[in-house]
C-alpha cells in the first residue's frame, strides 16, 4: 500500500545529517548565494552593462523590475515552500514524499505562470499613470513585459532547486546558477552592445538576455532531479502524479506567507515609482546604489535559505531549540557584514560608483558628476537599509522554515498596507518626490517590520509544530 510505502522512519531525525549546525550553516549557505541570487545576480548584470548604455536606461531598469516583482512575489512565494517542505520531510526520512512534493511545485508553477501572464497589460499601464517621462517609460514597459513574459523560469528554478538545497546539496545549485549567469553575461555583451553581428538592443537585450539564460539552471536541475541515481533513491519518476491534498497544504502555508511578500513588493514598487518622478540625475544615483546594494547583500538570501532549510530539518527530526540557536547566530552575522559594507560605502563610495559611468557615446544624458554625487548620499541611506533588512529577512524567513506563517496577512493589512503605503502618500503628499523623504519613511518602515518579526520569532509560537503532518500521504 501506498500509505504504508511513504511513512518516514521511525527515528527522530534520519535525514537531518551529522555536525555541527553551524558548519552545515556554512557549509551550505555559500552555494545558495548562487541559487537564491541567480535572478538577482543577472539583473546586476543587465543593470552594469545598461548603466555602461546610459543614464536613461540604468534609470528605468529599477521601476520594472520592482513592479515585475510585485507581479510575480505570490507565486513564487508559494514555489518557495517547496524547499521548507523538502526539508521537512528529509528531515523525517520520507524520501518518496520529497520527490512528490518537487511535482506538485511544477504543476503549481505552471498554473501560476498563466494567471501571471494575464497582469502584464496592466503592469504596463501603470509607469503612465506615475507620470514617468515617456522615454522613460517606454523602457520600463519594454523590460517588464520581457521579465513577466519569462517568468515562469524562476519559478521552475525555485522549485527544482528545492530538491537539492532541501536535503543540503547546495553544489548542485550552485554550479547549475553559475552556468545561467555566465550566460547572461556573453548575451548582455553580444544584445546591449550589438557584438558579433547582433543589433544593438539596449534595454530590449538586457531583458532578452535574462529571459534566456534564466531557462537554463531549471533545464540543468531537471535533468538530475530525473537522473538514474535520484530515482533508484527517491521514485523521482515514479511520483508524478497530482496530489490535490499536498497541492493544498502548499496554498495554505505559502499564500499567507506569499501575501505578505506581495504587500512589501507593492510598498517598494511603490517607492521605486514615486522614485520615477524625481530629478534625472537622483533616479539614476538611486537605481545605481541599488544595484550596488543587491550585489552586495547576496550574502543575505544564501544564509537565511541555509538557515530556513536547516530549521525545517530540526523541527521535522524534533529538534527546534537548534534552528532557534542557528537563527541567531545567523543574525549576528549579517549584522556584521553589514557593518563592513557599510565602513566601503563610507570611504570608498566615489570609487564605486566610477564603475558605473556610461561607456557609449551620448549615453550620459545627465552630467555623471551629479549622479555620482547624490549617489555616496544613498549609499549611506543604504547602510540604514542593510541592517534592517537583515532582521526583517532573517526572522521572516526563519517563521516560514518553522511553518509559523498564520500571522502574515496580519503584518500585510497593519504595517505594510497600514503604516507604509499611506505614509509614503502622506509623506509626498507635504514633501514631494524628494528622494530624501521617500527614504527617510522607507526606513522607517523597514525598521517596524523587523521589530514585528523579531518579536514574533522571539516568543516562539513557531516551535509547536505539528510534526504528524509529515507522517501524512498527500
Amino acid at each position: 500500500m501506498e500509505h504504508t510505502e511513504l511513512q518516514p522512519s521511525a527515528q527522530p531525525s534520519p535525514g537531518i545529517g551529522s555536525g555541527p549546525l553551524t558548519g552545515r550553516l556554512f557549509k551550505i549557505a555559500l552555494p545558495l548565494v548562487f541559487n537564491q541570487g541567480s535572478v538577482i545576480l543577472m539583473m546586476f548584470a543587465d543593470r552594469m552593462f545598461l548603466s555602461w548604455y546610459g543614464t536613461a536606461e540604468i534609470s528605468a531598469v529599477w521601476p520594472a523590475t520592482f513592479l515585475y516583482m510585485a507581479c510575480s512575489t505570490l507565486f513564487y512565494g508559494v514555489t518557495a515552500f517547496i524547499n521548507i517542505y523538502v526539508a521537512q520531510f528529509h528531515g523525517a526520512g520520507n524520501k518518496k514524499m520529497c520527490s512528490a512534493t518537487v511535482w506538485q511545485g511544477a504543476y503549481l508553477a505552471v498554473a501560476a505562470y498563466l494567471i501571471m501572464l494575464c497582469v502584464i497589460p496592466l503592469g504596463r499601464h501603470s509607469f503612465d499613470w506615475f507620470g514617468h517621462q515617456p522615454e522613460i517609460a517606454g523602457m520600463e514597459r519594454t523590460y517588464y513585459t520581457v521579465m513577466m513574459c519569462a517568468a515562469i523560469m524562476p519559478m521552475m528554478n525555485n522549485n527544482f532547486a528545492s530538491f537539492f538545497t532541501g536535503r543540503g546539496l547546495t553544489h548542485v545549485t550552485m554550479a547549475s546558477n553559475v552556468a545561467g549567469n555566465a550566460l547572461n553575461i556573453f548575451l548582455d555583451w553580444v544584445l546591449i552592445f550589438g557584438h558579433l553581428g547582433a543589433p544593438r538592443m539596449g534595454i530590449l537585450g538586457a531583458a532578452v538576455a535574462t529571459a534566456i539564460s534564466s531557462a537554463l539552471p531549471p533545464l540543468i536541475m531537471f535533468i538530475l532531479f530525473l537522473n538514474k541515481r535520484n530515482h533508484a533513491e527517491f521514485d523521482t519518476r515514479g511520483q508524478r502524479k497530482v496530489r490535490p491534498k499536498l497541492m493544498k497544504k502548499f496554498l495554505r502555508l505559502g499564500l499567507p506567507s506569499s501575501i505578505h511578500d506581495l504587500t512589501y513588493y507593492i510598498a517598494a514598487a511603490l517607492f521605486f515609482m514615486l522614485m520615477g518622478k524625481t530629478l534625472p540625475e537622483s533616479l539614476a544615483a538611486n537605481n545605481i546604489a541599488w544595484s550596488i546594494n543587491e550585489l552586495l547583500t547576496l550574502y543575505i538570501h544564501g544564509l537565511t535559505l541555509a538557515n530556513t532549510t536547516l530549521l525545517a530539518q530540526c523541527i521535522g527530526a524534533g529538534r527546534p531549540e537548534e534552528g532557534e540557536r542557528l537563527t541567531y547566530l545567523v543574525i549576528k552575522v549579517l549584522l556584521g557584514l553589514a557593518t563592513v559594507i557599510g565602513v566601503a560605502y563610507v570611504f570608498f563610495g566615489a570609487e564605486i560608483y566610477t564603475f558605473f559611468r556610461p561607456r557609449v557615446e551620448g549615453g550620459e544624458d545627465v552630467p555623471f558628476a551629479l549622479v555620482r554625487d547624490k549617489g555616496q548620499y544613498i549609499l549611506l541611506l543604504l547602510i540604514c537599509y542593510n541592517f534592517f533588512y537583515a532582521f526583517v529577512y532573517t526572522f521572516r524567513q526563519a517563521l516560514r522554515g518553522a511553518g509559523d506563517i498564520s500571522y502574515f496577512p496580519k503584518v500585510s493589512l497593519l504595517v505594510d498596507l497600514g503604516l507604509f503605503i499611506p505614509g509614503m502618500l502622506i509623506t509626498v503628499k507635504i514633501f514631494g518626490t524628494s528622494y530624501a523623504a521617500l527614504w527617510g519613511w522607507f526606513l522607517i518602515y523597514l525598521a517596524v517590520l523587523g521589530a514585528v518579526h523579531f518579536i514574533r520569532f522571539r516568543r516562539g509560537h513557531w516551535k509547536h509544530f505539528d510534526r504528524g503532518e509529515l507522517n501524512e500521504v498527500a
